[in-house]
């Protein structure tokens, strides 16, 4: 072998041990036999060129080796695979309703307001009913916790988990900064909140949560589904607690951005059936990715130009085709390294919204080791709510396409359905992306409850309703509220 065979070698072994291809054509060329004129007018040739197709072997392999290991996706779209049902289903008779209906957990809680406030959040929270829509009871904060900010529910749809604070009406202008201050600054308190079916009743207990969480500081939360566990997003880290020993487990996000949604609302979070696996948002900054995509870009120069330098200074002498086949050579090798920059990088992307899987159950306090299903380039690209099914196998969200299903081991999407157009909107109104929420889904995503602009006129689009969607079928809920922020089943 010749000192730039050795070279190319050692660049190609540091790219990627495991690309296939590489090594069988470096074989392939050493036990080449030709005649010696022959090998003296194109080894200047064979071994650049093999190089070129011997490292495009290694781009392709890195790319997929890439994809596979981190679970990423394309950016949210149909996709050709996608089964599109883009019409909105028209309501169902009130006779066939129920079916759907009893597909969703029978009972769900909502955050409700009696007084205008400045947080989101309610004075109270009601226990209604998914079949009817009536109340079935109503609980407020007990003192001096005046409202409550975030609401969860557990598996058996009995068992809900409340956060709550202390409040303090906002006046306009500066003369409000000192209660917005304490408003963020106040301690959160966490309530058990058991219903009960048969009396129509439900009772609070204060849960075992040891920190002290500022309320500015909670962006979301979740119950497992057992009712053992409670997480927490706390912007740089999650948090799940032992609700019965108040034991915490701490993960820490150690990039730019943060855990959750532009703002501290909707629902981030969603886990397996068997509570080991949770799912959640993690926004992706502005400058932190810029650096190091910048600085990854940087590196990649400097290496491709060092690169450049090496050869040309060694083998300055070689006639000019073969010069020229060296460059393509050394050009490939800076593709492959940009490649692999780029697939390394690219979920650093600004702005972009990464939906990551935890596993619980493993070692470590890293976030990092989470892995990523999903990828939204930017917050228009889906809705508050991303829901992993109870069996693990897709994510649901609001799409410009309409509700539509990803899969959890690929990121692409499996079907959209009840789409709504913008023109259903007048200008200046509410899009169609922000009138969709899913706020429940069941396994498989067969069946969902989402938050729809079916309701009744109004000067910016038809209002919002609550139904079940099953085969692109709405059903809606009776009395349903208009309201799809603090919501759960």
């Amino acid at each position: 072998m010749s000192g730039i065979e050795d070279t190319l070698r050692q660049v190609m072994a540091s790219h990627d041990q495991e690309a296939p291809g590489a090594p069988e054509l470096l074989h392939a060329l050493e036990a080449t036999s030709v005649p010696p004129g022959r090998r003296r007018k194109w080894s200047g040739l064979l071994v650049p060129l093999a190089a070129v197709a011997a490292v495009t072997c290694v781009v392709a392999a890195s790319l997929a080796i890439g994809a596979a290991f981190h679970g990423r996706a394309h950016p949210a779209g149909p996709g050709p695979a996608a089964q599109s049902h883009s019409s909105p289903a028209a309501l169902r008779p009130a006779a066939l309703g129920p079916a759907a209906l009893r597909q969703v957990p029978p009972f769900f809680a909502e955050l409700t307001l009696t007084a205008p406030v400045q947080v989101m959040g309610g004075e109270a929270v009601a226990v209604r009913s998914t079949l009817t829509g009536h109340v079935l009871a109503t609980v407020t904060p007990p003192p001096p916790y005046q409202i409550f900010t975030w609401v969860s529910a557990a598996g058996d749809d009995r068992t809900f988990v409340l956060a709550a604070q202390r409040y303090w009406p906002i006046a306009s202008g500066q003369a409000g900064m000192p209660a917005e201050n304490r408003d963020n600054t106040t301690p959160t308190a966490f309530f058990r909140m058991t219903f009960d079916p048969a009396t129509h009743t439900a009772k609070l207990a204060r849960l075992a949560v040891p920190e002290t969480i500022p309320s500015a500081q909670l962006a979301g939360m979740t119950v497992s589904p057992d009712g053992t566990r409670l997480a927490l997003d706390l912007r740089q880290s999650i948090q799940v607690v032992n609700v019965a020993t108040g034991a915490v487990r701490s993960w820490t996000w150690p990039g730019g951005g943060w855990i959750g949604n532009n703002k501290p609302i909707g629902q981030i979070f969603s886990w397996t059936t068997g509570g080991t696996t949770l799912a959640f948002q993690q926004r992706n900054g502005g400058g932190g990715a810029l650096s190091l995509s910048f600085l990854a870009a940087v590196a990649g120069t400097l290496a491709a130009a060092v690169l450049t330098g090496i050869i040309v200074t060694r083998y300055v002498r070689l006639r000019h085709a073969d010069l020229l086949a060296w460059t393509i050579a050394a050009s490939a090798i800076t593709i492959a390294l940009a490649a692999h920059t780029l697939g390394a990088y690219r979920d650093l992307a600004p702005g972009a919204t990464n939906i990551r899987l935890l596993n619980t159950n493993a070692p470590g306090t890293s976030l990092a080791s989470s892995t990523i299903v999903l990828t939204f380039p930017s917050g228009g690209a889906f809705g508050l709510n991303t829901l992993l099914t109870p069996d693990g196998t897709r994510i649901v969200t609001a799409t410009p396409q309409g509700i539509t299903e990803f899969s959890a081991r690929t990121g692409q999407p499996i079907l959209s359905e009840d789409q709504f157009s913008p023109n259903q909107f007048p200008a200046g109104g509410p899009q169609e992306v922000d009138r969709q929420t899913v706020l429940w889904a069941g396994p498989g995503g067969q069946a969902l409850v989402v938050s729809d602009p079916r309701g009744k006129p109004t000067p910016y689009g038809p209002d919002t309703i609550l139904g079940v969607l099953t085969g692109n079928t709405f059903t809606p809920i009776p009395n349903g509220t208009y309201q799809s922020v603090q919501i759960a089943w």
